[in-house]
């Protein structure tokens, strides 16, 4: 017989060895977490000092770009020699072209704006880096499509110029494209009345229609005779219509901050802002593919026809080395119409804006204009001295093309007395160089 003090020892005992088989699970648990701890933390650990290695490296390396290069006797801010973060905020802000001029009008003609990149304003010294057979090049950015700006190879540049140089030529544009941009003069002026004559302050959005009209003139040069309907005919908004706008915003994004370029490629079919800015090309693409399907029949458009070398399985063939796609010029297109419809535009819409500022040479300017006889076509307007003399003047101050020109240096250069070493981006911009006080009197007048 057990005794109840046996059966109570005993009791004890069963639930003293489960309470030790769940306190040694715990334990080798317990166990088993502080090494996979300790283990992530040594994984950690070996990570944080990989990336402050990383990051001691980089400083290092900003440090040796900044006091130990021909660069460091070059002015400029003082943080433009650890960073380009400056230039980049300006860059994607829209005001490059403002923060680099700031730059010029207190530094002087060649400045450095980041730890490898300087800009030029000195006539003689743009000539030396953008001279026919000069060493300086191009070089292909992150992200940029591939096209004939973009283009860093000089031979290949020439052969792609010559597939396109029959398009562009003077005969061409004026037998092709001239008429039509006498109709679409006529459609912007006749336009721009209506709408003041609409308003009860009797005042017209002139710049809205001055990018609409410079937006259809390049769509006329590319597009010719196609059923692309113009974009002044069907009053879109300016949004819409700026054409280099959205490529612009890809363009910015692509070199500046690539990873949000990839995510807004990704999520552009969710949205069709977000198609517009990341997929712009494919948009161009299908204008330029339907002109290429309606070869056949008459509406075949100028450009397309005077860019005809020969045509297999969907490819153009420029030479034996190199040879054109539908996508490659596609791509090429996008970068023309973004290149010639809002520089025209928003150079058209300055130029009335001084005019307009100036009554006296308004009067004198419509003088001459009155002498003219229909029809008016370039070869008559080359005779007004003070038109031309507006329009030059014009593009000086505020041309549509006033962005950077970069180009690098495949080896050590003195450029206006200073070494500039290998690899680094020599930039011009031409509002800079158009208002250098040392090569125009009065730049800003």
């Amino acid at each position: 017989m057990i005794s109840p003090v046996s059966s109570i020892l005993a009791s004890i005992w069963d639930n003293s060895k489960l309470l030790l088989d769940h306190t040694s699970v715990l334990s080798i648990a317990l166990i088993g977490v502080a090494c996979a701890i300790s283990i992530r933390s040594i994984l950690y650990v070996r990570l944080a000092c990989a990336n402050y290695s990383i990051l001691l490296l980089t400083h290092a390396q900003r440090l040796r770009l900044a006091y130990s290069t021909p660069l460091r006797h070059v002015p400029g801010p003082w943080y433009a020699k650890f960073t380009a973060l400056g230039l980049r905020a300006n860059d994607v802000a829209g005001n490059r072209w403002y923060y680099v001029q700031g730059l010029h009008k207190k530094y002087g003609s060649i400045v450095r704006i980041a730890p490898e990149e300087v800009a030029i304003s000195d006539p003689k010294v743009v000539s030396k880096v953008h001279a026919l057979g000069t060493e300086f090049r191009k070089r292909q950015q992150p992200g940029t499509p591939f096209n004939i700006f973009s283009i860093s190879d000089p031979k290949a540049h020439r052969t792609r110029q010559r597939f396109y140089a029959k398009a562009f030529s003077d005969e061409t544009l004026k037998a092709s494209t001239e008429p039509a941009v006498r109709q679409l003069i006529k459609t912007a002026v006749a336009s721009i009345k209506r709408d003041a004559a609409l308003r009860k302050d009797h005042t017209a959005d002139v710049y809205k229609w001055c990018m609409l009209f410079g937006s259809d003139v390049a769509f006329q040069v590319i597009y010719g005779n196609s059923n692309t309907e113009g974009l002044m005919a069907t009053q879109k908004t300016t949004d819409e219509v700026i054409m280099g706008a959205y490529l612009q915003r890809m363009n910015a994004w692509a070199q500046f901050c690539f990873p949000v370029f990839l995510l807004g490629r990704w999520l552009s079919p969710l949205s069709p802002t977000l198609h517009n800015i990341f997929r712009v090309e494919e948009k161009y693409g299908d204008f330029w593919q339907e002109g290429q399907r309606q070869r056949e029949i008459a509406a075949r458009t100028v450009f397309v026809q005077n860019t005809k070398y020969s045509k297999n399985d969907g490819v153009f063939s420029v030479s034996d080395e190199v040879k054109l796609s539908d996508v490659d010029i596609a791509h090429d297109i996008t970068t023309f119409l973004g290149a010639g419809g809002e520089p025209v535009g928003a150079s058209l819409v300055f130029l009335i804006w001084q005019v307009l500022r100036m009554p006296d040479l308004q009067r004198e300017l419509e003088a001459e204009v009155a002498g003219l006889t229909e029809p008016i076509t370039d070869a008559t307007t080359a005779q007004l001295p003070i038109l031309n003399g507006v329009i030059y003047e014009t593009l000086r101050l505020y041309g549509g093309g006033v962005t950077q020109m970069p180009r690098y240096a495949p080896i050590a250069t003195e450029l206006g007395g200073y070494v500039i070493p290998p690899g680094t981006a020599v930039t011009t911009h031409t509002g800079a160089l158009h208002r250098n006080p040392a090569a125009w009197d009065d730049p800003e007048k």
